[in-house]
This record gives structure tokens, C-alpha cells and sequence, in this order.
């Protein structure tokens, strides 16, 4: 449980969740000594008081991620028609890990074999039944049978969204998530740049051509700045989130290795997720433009996933001086794709698909480059950029991001569907309406929100 007064661990409470930056930033000035530095005192100052004004003390924004549904209700079942049917005990499935025993032995319990599930092919007849010793009518034996059925369908459905809730979080949030409480050692300086530097990259996308807001702000360089004057500073934590070269020089060679392999293993997944949502969604890699039957969300959320992936994979080569593997190996970047209306927003505006979406597309999937059937250089991606005009060290597809960068800090905006509204309340409206979904308006629930 976390401790509600220990501001450290409510910082790390805020890792995998979605706190806004404001949120986080008002933990921290609540805890900070009587005079850290005046320049950091009034960063957060500024940044709560943003909060204030902006939130009216809430916000219509969920402040965690969808989190993949439990087998509560299905494990209740079979444990029930277990006891019904066939007088037996399951084991314990309180853990998702243990889900798969649970089913095994549900399964053997009624002689079905594992991923067998044709109902027209797989069920045993009344005398293998009876050799079993299954005392069951037809009906009772279906019943189970269909229930063994689903459980492993939803199991396999469970592994698919809890794989795809961690990817959101990399993608979001780099390895912060993956902390443990131990990791920040006590140690307040850590835990507020980590928590805050962790909010600001989990900002929700904006309905925009102008680019996204970047994570390192002014108030992260103060925080980050007060890690450097603190020889307490965790910074092997730190690099979980913030690979640039001064704290990655911090780390011994061992954990620079670690966070090395530990990166290259993420990518390895992804990239088999990545020719999966290709391959069975239909994506022009030309393009990068959603179409009809694309799930647009799954690969926007592996193609986040991957950049950050392999931009901290990028930090820690060039951190162990292995830049000479790019000379074999440099898997490019991943376009995400583009809603149709935002591409039609660039037309009008005098521009056109993004600069990097031709590099993409001319270079080698990473898909096949990290299974070896395909080669990609170092070489072959800065060829790829001077064809098209872009600057392969500066654009982040030959080097990681420097990160020196210093962000304005803009108050977190209310979005529905990433359109800014003006305050939460109307933001609540226009969510309950399906304005801005692209969906049939829900006219009698806007009436009934007016209403209340």
C-alpha cells in the first residue's frame, strides 16, 4: 500500500498512472524543503497555480489507462459448474500467471485437450465420456465444454490486452512504470523529476499541425538540476526515463548493459507486433493515412512505442561507444498514421505528409531487419534522408535525441478526442454526445446533460 504521507511514494504512485503534470507538480511543492533554490520554488509555483485556473479543481480526463478486464466472472463460473457438475475443487487463479493452470485443469477435468475446441470435432463422445469416468448428460458435457472453450479464448484475448497496455506505457512513459518503489531509494530529488518528467511525456495527444508538447520543460530542468546537485541521486533510475548523456555517464558499464539489452528485447516485441497490425489491418505503408478497416489505434500505440524504444536503445549504444553497429544494424523509425482530416489539414496549409514518411517507407521494416532477412545501415539511412531533404542526426533517424532542449510549459489542456475545450464540465458534454467521435450524435444525452 502506499504510504499517504511519504511524498515519495505517492510520486511513484503516479508512474504508471496518468496523472497530469499539475497534479504531480503539487506533491512535489508540498514536499520540497523551505528553499530548494528560488528558480525551482517558482517553476512549481507557476505550474500549480496553472492547475488552479485551468481545472476548476477537476478534470473530465481519466487519470489512469484502461487496464485489460479481469477473468473474475468466467473463473466464477467454472469454479461453480466444477462443483455442480462434477463434485471437484479448481485451484487458486488470483494471479493472471496462474490463469492458464486454472484452465489446464478445468479442461482436464473434463478430458479436453488444450486448444481443442471444434465443437463439432473435439467433444468426446458418450463412451469416452463414461471410460473417463464422466457421469454427465449430453447437455451437462456440452455446457462445460463450451465454458473450457471460452475460457481459453479469454485468456488468449486477456495476454493480447495485457501485452498491449504495456505497450502503452512504454510508449508513454518509457521504463518509469516498471519501477519499483526501492529503485527511487527515499530519495526526493529522484523521484520528482522522474514523476514529473514521467507525467509531462504521458500528455495526451492534441488535435494539432503544430506538433506535440515536448516533455522537458522548465520545471524538469530545474528538478533535473537539483538531481545533479544531490550526490544521493539515483540516477541508473533516472536513465528509465531520461537516457541523455550526462546521466547515462553517471551509471556503471553493468547497468548501462542491462538498460542495453533490456531495450533491444522491447524492440524484438514490438517488431512482431508491428508486422502483425500490418499485415492484418491493411496499412499503406506508402501513405501513413488511416483507411476503412485500418486499426489506426494499435499501431499508432506500437509505432509510440518503438520510436521511444529505440531512441533510449540509440542513447545506450552511443553511451557504451558501440556506434560502429550501426554499421550493420540501425532499424529506422516508425511513422504512425495520420487521420485523414489532419492530412487534409496539411494540404490546406500549404504542406504535405510528413518529411520522414518516405524515408519510412523506401528503408526496410524493422520487422524484418531485427529477424536478419532484411539489411539496414547506418549507410542506407542517411542516404534515405539527403534523397529527401532531412537531416539524419538532427532528425533522430542515425543518432538519439540530445535532450537539452528546453520546453515552454503550457498548462495541460481538457481534450475530447484531442480537441482542447474550455473547461471540464463542457469537455464531460461534448464526451457524453460523441462530439468530435465522428460517431452519430447522442442528442438525447446532451438534452439530459444540459438538464442536470
Amino acid at each position: 500500500m502506499t504510504d499517504d504521507a511519504d511524498p515519495v511514494a505517492r510520486l511513484h504512485a503516479t508512474l504508471a498512472r496518468r496523472e497530469t503534470p499539475e497534479t504531480v507538480a503539487a506533491i512535489i511543492e508540498a514536499a520540497v524543503p523551505a528553499a530548494p533554490g528560488r528558480r525551482l520554488r517558482g517553476r512549481l509555483g507557476r505550474v500549480v497555480r496553472a492547475s488552479v485556473k485551468r481545472y476548476f479543481g477537476w478534470s473530465s480526463m481519466a487519470t489512469d489507462f484502461a487496464r485489460p478486464p479481469p477473468m473474475d466472472r468466467q473463473v466464477a463460473k467454472a469454479r461453480e459448474l466444477a462443483g455442480l457438475f462434477l463434485d471437484r475443487r479448481l485451484p487458486q487463479a488470483d494471479d493472471p500467471d496462474e490463469l492458464e493452470g486454472f484452465i489446464a485443469a478445468f479442461g482436464a477435468l473434463i478430458g479436453k485437450a488444450a486448444g481443442r475446441s471444434s465443437f463439432k470435432h473435439d467433444r468426446l463422445d458418450r463412451r469416452t465420456r463414461r471410460d473417463l469416468g464422466l457421469d454427465l448428460s449430453r447437455r451437462r458435457y456440452a455446457k462445460l465444454f463450451r465454458l473450457a472453450g471460452r475460457l481459453e479464448r479469454r485468456l488468449r484475448a486477456l495476454r493480447r490486452a495485457e501485452t498491449r497496455h504495456r505497450l502503452v506505457l512504454v510508449g508513454k512513459a518509457a521504463l518509469a512504470p516498471d519501477l519499483a518503489l526501492d529503485d527511487l531509494g527515499g530519495h526526493l530529488p529522484t523521484a520528482a523529476f522522474i514523476a514529473y518528467y514521467a507525467a509531462r511525456m504521458k500528455l495526451r495527444s492534441e488535435f494539432t499541425i503544430q506538433g506535440q508538447q515536448r516533455p522537458f520543460d522548465a520545471l524538469a530542468e530545474s528538478l533535473l538540476q537539483w538531481c545533479f546537485e544531490d550526490p544521493g541521486t539515483r540516477w541508473y533510475a533516472i536513465a528509465h526515463v531520461f537516457p541523455r548523456a550526462d546521466v547515462l555517464a553517471r551509471l556503471e558499464e553493468e547497468e548501462k548493459g542491462r538498460l542495453l539489452g533490456r531495450w533491444y528485447d522491447i524492440l524484438s516485441e514490438i517488431a512482431e507486433q508491428l508486422e502483425l497490425a500490418w499485415s492484418s489491418s491493411g496499412i499503406d505503408l506508402e501513405t501513413m493515412v488511416v483507411k476503412r478497416g485500418n486499426d489506426s489505434s494499435s499501431w499508432n500505440i506500437l509505432a509510440g512505442a518503438w520510436n521511444r524504444a529505440r531512441d533510449h536503445w540509440m542513447a545506450l549504444v552511443e553511451a557504451l561507444e558501440l556506434e560502429a553497429l550501426y554499421d550493420n544494424m540501425l532499424p529506422g523509425k516508425v511513422m504512425r498514421l495520420m487521420a485523414g482530416d489532419v492530412a487534409a489539414w496539411h494540404r490546406l496549409s500549404g504542406g504535405g505528409i510528413h518529411p520522414d514518411t518516405p524515408i519510412w517507407s523506401e528503408l526496410p521494416k524493422p520487422w524484418a531487419v531485427l529477424r536478419g532477412e532484411r539489411v539496414c545501415t547506418r549507410a542506407q539511412v542517411e542516404a534515405a534522408c539527403r534523397r529527401h531533404g532531412v537531416d539524419p542526426a538532427k532528425s533522430g533517424w542515425c543518432s538519439a535525441r540530445p535532450r537539452t532542449e528546453v520546453a515552454e510549459f503550457r498548462p495541460t489542456p481538457e481534450l475530447v478526442h484531442g480537441v482542447a475545450v474550455a473547461n471540464p464540465y463542457l469537455a464531460r458534454l461534448f464526451r457524453e454526445a460523441r462530439i468530435f467521435s465522428g460517431k452519430a450524435l447522442k442528442t438525447e444525452r446532451l438534452t439530459g446533460l444540459l438538464d442536470d
